[in-house]
C-alpha cells in the first residue's frame, strides 16, 4: 500500500504539492505517471492545461494525470481506494475529510516536506491546522472561501428593498418581506449543515467537544440550540427542501431561476 498525498478545499496548492522535491515517485529521473484526483469545479480546464505543461516542461520524466471527481459519494470512494495499491497519488479533500483518512494509515506525513519544500512557515495557521492530525501534517493548503449571502438586485428593488441588511432581526425582515406568491425569500436546504455550523459557532457553541476526555456531541447545549433555532426563522422564508441538502438539487441551478431572493454560498 501506497502513502498518499492529500490536497483539500481548505487542504492543496498544486504547484506545491507537486514541487519536485524528490519525495513523489519517479522526481529521481525514472519515468512515472503521477495521478491527482480533483474534485469537479475546483480548477478551470485552461489551469489544468497551463500548470501541467508548465510541470512537465520543469519535470520531463513525469506524466500528470487529473481525474475528475463529484462531491457525492466521495468519502466513501476514497477510503476504498486508499485500501489498495493503485489509489491516486494525491487527492484533493475538503478540509473535515483529512481527519477520516489519516486513520487508515495510508496517507503520507508530510511534517517534515511542509516545512522544508513546502512554504509551511507560510501557511496561514486557519487553514493548515485541518490538516494536521495527531501531530502529523497530512493535508496541504490549496485554497478557501467564506460562505457568504448572494442576493438578487432585480428581486431587492422590485420589493422597494434599497439597503441590505445588516442584524440578523433585518435579516429575517428582509427575507419575509420577499418570500411572496411565485417567489422565495431564501432558498436553504433543511440539511445545509456549512451554514448550520456557522450560526451555532456564532452563538458561542460547538458541534462537539472533548472537555471530558472523550468526544461528545455538543448540539443539546444552549448555544447551539439557539443558533438551531434562527436557522429554522431563516429556512421557512423559502421553500428549501428539508430533508435535502444544498446539492439536492444544485441550490445555483435553482437561483439561476430568477424568483428566488437569496442563497448562501461561496462566492464562486
Amino acid at each position: 500500500m501506497k502513502n498518499r498525498i492529500l490536497a483539500g478545499a481548505v487542504v492543496l496548492v498544486s504547484s506545491l504539492a507537486l514541487s519536485g522535491c524528490g519525495y513523489l515517485p519517479g522526481l529521481g529521473g525514472d519515468s512515472h505517471k503521477v495521478t491527482v484526483w480533483l474534485m469537479k469545479g475546483s480548477v478551470s480546464q485552461d489551469f489544468l492545461d497551463r500548470f501541467t505543461a508548465s510541470y512537465e516542461d520543469e519535470h520531463p520524466s513525469v506524466e500528470l494525470e487529473f481525474v475528475i471527481q463529484e462531491w457525492g459519494g466521495i468519502g466513501p470512494k476514497v477510503m476504498e481506494v486508499l485500501k489498495g495499491n493503485d489509489a491516486p497519488d494525491v487527492i484533493e479533500v475538503g478540509n473535515t475529510q483529512v481527519a477520516q483518512y489519516a486513520q487508515s494509515g495510508a496517507l503520507r506525513d508530510l511534517t517534515l516536506e511542509s516545512m522544508r519544500d513546502l512554504g509551511g512557515e507560510d501557511w496561514l495557521p486557519g487553514l493548515a491546522q485541518p490538516g494536521s492530525v495527531n501531530g502529523g501534517q497530512y493535508g496541504i493548503p490549496w485554497y478557501a472561501a467564506n460562505r457568504v449571502v448572494i442576493y438578487n438586485k432585480d428581486l431587492f428593488e422590485q420589493a422597494g428593498i434599497t439597503e441590505t441588511p445588516k442584524t440578523r432581526k433585518e435579516w429575517l425582515d428582509v427575507s419575509e418581506k420577499l418570500n411572496t406568491s411565485g417567489q422565495q425569500g431564501i432558498y436553504l436546504a433543511g440539511q445545509n449543515w456549512y451554514v448550520l455550523s456557522g450560526f451555532v459557532w456564532d452563538e458561542g457553541g460547538e458541534l462537539a467537544d472533548d472537555s471530558g476526555g472523550d468526544w461528545q456531541g455538543a448540539l443539546d447545549t444552549p448555544a447551539a440550540l439557539k443558533g438551531m433555532d434562527f436557522y429554522k426563522q431563516l429556512q421557512q422564508h423559502g421553500d428549501g427542501p428539508k430533508d435535502a441538502d444544498e446539492v439536492t438539487p444544485p441550490q445555483t441551478d435553482v437561483f439561476a431561476g430568477g424568483d428566488i431572493a437569496q442563497i448562501i454560498s461561496t462566492p464562486g
